[in-house]
This record gives C-alpha cells, structure tokens and sequence, in this order.
C-alpha cells in the first residue's frame, strides 16, 4: 500500500505545477480556482481511478478532468470563453526599454484577444501543444478525441490566429502603428 502512496505522491509532484498552469490559462489567469480544480482533479483520481488506471494513463486522464471541471466552472459562470490575460505576461522577456514595453503589451493584449476568439476545443488543444508541449496522440487522449481531429483543431487555431494577425497588423501598417 506504501508504495501505492508513494506513486501518487510522484505523480502528484510532477504534474501538479503543469495542470495548474494549463487550468489557469483556461481559466483566464484565476490562479487560486487553477489550484482547487487542479487539487479536485488529483483527489478525483485517487477517490475513482487510481487503483485500477495504469500509471502511465494517469497524466491523461487529470488532464481530462480538470478539463472537463474548468468547463464547468464555465457554465456556473455563464461564461464560455475567457481572456488568457496572464499567458503572455509570465511568459514574455522584459522589455528593455518603455517603447518596446508598450508595443510588446500591446501585441501581447491582441494575442490574447484572438485567442479568446477560438472555439474552446481548438483553444485547449492549441494550448496543450504549444503549452504543456504534449504529442497529438497525447491530446487526443487528454480531450478523448481522435488524433486527426486533435490535427485538424490545432490547425484550424494556428490558420485562423494568423489570418487574424495578418488583418490586423496589415491595418497597423496604414494607421501609422
């Protein structure tokens, strides 16, 4: 049984910073409710599935869940999309000079526009391959969806993010931006 312990006490160690990370961009940078479903989703896991899921799977199906748990917070709220203001501001390099401050926050603000754009399914999967950096098949698995329309998702997001970007840094060009 110790041992048992010891594997979820492992898994937990390693997967618990990236699903609160990937919680918290879909939630829209709501850290401390990231936290809560990311600690429901384990406690999940340990109450329902741990005894008779093969560890390997694990990773998968908290994704899964926490998923599946943030869109229902969603609901709850009434809202389905939310704005990832918080994704490019922890990942983006410090400006070194207020100029390149501004610009970079304003590209950063479009950014996260668009992506409130997308429909949640290409949006998740987007974010679980750029993000959380898993396999096709890995999303597939995480979204219980087949691997070509993981493929099919993730391309459409890319397509229509930079159809998007085009538009809007082709109308830049003409107000002297």
């Amino acid at each position: 049984m110790a041992s048992e312990d010891d594997e979820f006490t492992m898994l937990f160690q390693d997967f618990y910073p990236s699903l609160c990370r990937f919680l918290e961009c879909l939630l829209g940078g709501r850290a401390p409710l990231a936290q809560d479903l990311a600690q429901e989703s384990f406690l999940q896991l340990h109450r329902t599935a741990w005894g008779t899921m093969p560890v390997g799977e694990a990773r998968f199906w908290l994704y899964r869940v926490a998923r599946n748990m943030a869109i229902n917070e969603f609901r709850k709220s009434n809202t389905r999309y939310r704005l990832f203001d918080r994704v490019v501001e922890v990942m983006r390099p410090r400006a070194r000079n207020p100029e390149q401050e501004y610009e970079t926050q304003e590209r950063n603000a479009m950014v996260l526009e668009m992506l409130q754009t997308l429909p949640e399914d290409q949006r998740t999967a987007l974010l679980l391959r750029e993000q959380e950096q898993l396999s096709y098949r890995e999303i597939g698995q995480v979204l219980n969806i087949s691997e070509s329309k993981v493929k099919v998702d993730i391309f459409r997001a890319r397509a229509s993010l930079r159809e998007k970007w085009d538009r809007v840094s082709g109308l830049s060009k003409y107000a002297g931006v």
